[in-house]
């Protein structure tokens, strides 16, 4: 079971990695821009959006890809700051 979540995990990061890419390449200038990289530090520290919890703690929760994927949505569009 453990090496399922883990998997899942991972295609939970994938998508939120093309994600963040796309976000970038419509909304600003993706050059020199490593999502994956950008993405590993945003899911490790605390967001206030998220109830102070870590992106990646919410991942591993039931909906927790489309919590994520949605707070960032909503970054993109700047509904909150």
């Amino acid at each position: 079971a453990a090496d399922s979540a883990l998997i899942a995990l991972e295609d939970h990061i994938a998508i939120l990695t093309m994600l963040v890419q796309r976000m970038v390449d419509e909304c600003g200038d993706p050059t020199g821009f490593d999502a994956q990289a950008w993405l590993d530090h945003w899911l490790v520290g605390v967001v206030p959006a998220l109830g102070d919890r870590r992106p990646l703690d919410v991942l591993l929760e039931p909906n927790g890809v489309e919590m994520v994927s949605s707070l960032l949505l909503r970054a993109q569009s700047g509904a909150f700051s």
